[in-house]
């Protein structure tokens, strides 16, 4: 064997191992993403959830004011519309437009969920249809989000610096 042969073998063995290296970090990253949404999810679904439990009391016409059937059928609505970006984020957590897709289903969410709670402390819960205890429960939803948030966030924003570099730029 020629010496420069035994080069080219061995530039040849130190790039695969390289990429190999760097495909193998992108699987681990991806699998920490993975475990994060997996924390998140687990706190997002319980808005949904919670939201679906409550409105079939809510939505009874004897039990409601003209005006709000129209009112609490928008959050059952916003809530529909927020377990499906929520499903669609969990089949592909790194996937841009599903994530993009759930945080304006959360905002049309909260901002239908503000509405409603308005409306009850315009007039008495039970008068309004807003189920006992439900007002606390989704705001300490949305307090618990935040830890598992900012956790997905760190694990996507490490596996897109990841993916910036060199090699995993030609993998990814």
């Amino acid at each position: 064997m020629t010496p420069m042969l035994l080069v080219l073998i061995l530039l040849a063995a130190i790039l695969l191992f390289w990429a190999v290296g760097a495909y193998n970090r992108l699987v681990r990253l991806r699998s920490e993403v993975g475990k994060a949404f997996s924390a998140l999810d687990a706190v997002l679904s319980v808005q949904p959830a919670l939201i679906q439990a409550s409105l079939p009391s809510v939505l009874t016409p004897d039990a409601l004011p003209d005006d709000s059937p129209t009112h609490w059928s928008r959050l059952g609505s916003a809530g529909d519309q927020y377990a499906r970006s929520l499903a669609s984020a969990r089949a592909q957590p790194l996937d841009p437009e599903a994530i993009s897709a759930l945080c304006a289903a959360q905002r049309v969410l909260d901002d239908v969920w503000r509405s409603a709670a308005r409306t009850a402390d315009d007039r008495d819960a039970h008068e309004a249809g807003l189920p006992e205890g439900m007002s606390s429960r989704f705001e300490r939803l949305a307090d618990q989000v935040a830890g598992p948030r900012e956790a997905f966030d760190v694990s996507v924003k490490a596996y897109n610096d990841a993916v910036r570099q060199f090699p995993a730029l030609l993998l990814a």
